[in-house]
């Protein structure tokens, strides 16, 4: 067992190493208070399950965007509020008793997405290169921009929504004539 945790501690350190040898870009995600956030509700299932089904998708949608920064690169986000593209509402099946009440996500143009986050990057040299805080993003024209088929992809919308984002406001600040 004590081998075993050795081999396991030297493989992290050496892993640990070659990220940083290589000066691959990072962002650093965490979610401030993800249950009291505006809508992060399921069509079906749990609540909890779907907010981390939520998590691991931003999760991941973020994980994208680091690759996309330069090498050295840190990014460091808040997620303090989420309210996803659509609305959930009450849809009903049957007749009479045995009428059953299932809930749906409904996409309309009036629910758009919406993301508020507070960020730091970080430059190769662990400079500060911007900050805010309170930062709304969110794309009211949502279904009228982007793919044909972005609906059919889960969590489509708000990753075409921070994506535009990303690259209006946070790409151009790592460009060297943007820093001055």
């Amino acid at each position: 067992m004590r081998n075993t945790l050795i081999m396991f501690t030297t493989a992290m350190v050496f892993s640990f190493a070659a990220a940083a040898s290589t000066g691959s870009a990072e962002v650093k995600l965490s979610w401030q208070n993800p249950e009291k956030f505006t809508d992060i509700r399921p069509g079906s299932g749990t609540k909890k399950a779907y907010q981390q089904r939520v998590i691991n998708a931003f999760d991941k949608m973020w994980g994208d965007f680091a690759k996309q920064l330069p090498p050295g690169y840190k990014l460091e986000v808040v997620i303090t509020d989420v309210d996803l593209a659509g609305d959930v509402e009450a849809m009903y099946s049957g007749v009479g008793a045995g009428r059953t009440m299932n809930d749906i996500r409904v996409i309309k143009d009036i629910y758009f997405p919406k993301v508020s986050l507070d960020y730091v990057l970080y430059d190769q040299n662990k400079a500060e290169v911007a900050k805010a805080a309170g930062v709304k993003i969110k794309d009211m024209g949502f279904m009228q921009s982007g793919s044909l088929g972005m609906g059919s992809r889960e969590f489509g919308y708000e990753k075409q929504m921070l994506e535009k984002w990303f690259h209006k406001e946070l790409l151009p600040k790592t460009k060297p004539e943007m820093a001055k």
